[in-house]
């Protein structure tokens, strides 16, 4: 049963056009930036320069596949929790507002099925559209601008050496716990899309959550300091932490826990609140 459930909401999901949307945007945007890294970022590599000249001794060009696509997804991986409200927006709210619930419950199919391939389903688009965006901007970036020393910003400047320190699984670090950050708040917009009638509430319930929490991150408040480390949005830009060197493991542990937590927590809301609900009402 519960097999036939997931195959049928995946199904739903591949023919609406809106699933989509995150795809095409991430296809299309990247390689503009892409090439114009290739052709416009003399800029940047004069400030690089300028700034490594009196510690290291620089040939060749700083501006390689990995600066490009550490910055890229650095500055991108914000714009990824809207991008990860599309489904879990309406896929609950969605069919309620069509009245397709009360098909379903014409049908002996267990709540309890229905809403764990729902939530599989919102789990699996998050995971695939986020290893989409890392994967295909490396994979752009490398093709369009090759390999080389990686420059990031930790206490300064700091290079990578794309062997020796490992690069390519830094990137894996920051695909893991960033999907991770994304799962939670897919979840939380799930959670909400329980409660409501359309499919924008959701969204726009998510995205001012989400908006509000990365404010909290930024302000350099002692309160705000203290609670940080408790919320997911906390923990927003935790990409960067894992070029760091050395890796911080406590604060990726840390990033762990508060997330599986948070996400628990929205699940369950939603579960109980999918069970409780008047379908025909």
């Amino acid at each position: 049963m519960i097999i036939s459930l997931f195959y049928n909401e995946l199904v739903k999901v591949l023919y609406k056009r809106r699933t989509y949307i995150s795809f095409i945007l991430i296809t299309l945007l990247i390689p503009l930036i892409v090439y114009g890294f290739q052709y416009g970022a003399l800029s940047l590599e004069q400030k690089l320069d300028s700034q490594m000249q009196d510690v290291f001794i620089t040939t060749g060009s700083a501006i390689n596949g990995y600066l490009a696509s550490y910055i890229i997804i650095s500055i991108l991986i914000s714009q990824m929790s809207f991008l990860s409200t599309i489904v879990p927006s309406e896929i609950i709210s969605g069919e309620y507002s069509k009245g397709t619930f009360r098909m379903y419950l014409t049908r002996p199919i267990s709540r309890s099925k229905l809403f764990l391939s729902k939530a599989i389903v919102v789990l699996l688009y998050t995971s695939i559209m986020m290893f989409y965006f890392f994967g295909y901007t490396i994979l752009v970036s490398y093709a369009v601008l090759d390999s080389g020393l990686l420059i990031v910003f930790h206490d300064g400047l700091l290079g990578l050496d794309p062997n020796a320190d490992n690069v390519i699984f830094r990137f894996f670090i920051g695909f893991f716990f960033s999907n991770l950050i994304m799962i939670t708040v897919s979840l939380l917009c799930l959670m909400f899309s329980s409660f409501s009638k359309n499919s924008v509430t959701p969204i726009i319930s998510t995205i001012s959550i989400v908006f509000i929490g990365a404010a909290i991150l930024f302000i350099p408040i002692d309160i705000f300091e203290f609670i940080n480390p408790y919320i997911f949005t906390g923990y927003m830009d935790i990409f960067l932490k894992a070029f760091y060197k050395p890796i911080p493991y406590d604060v990726l542990k840390d990033c762990f826990i508060v997330c599986c937590v948070w996400s628990i927590l929205f699940l369950l809301i939603a579960y109980f609140n999918f069970l409780q609900r008047d379908m025909v009402e």
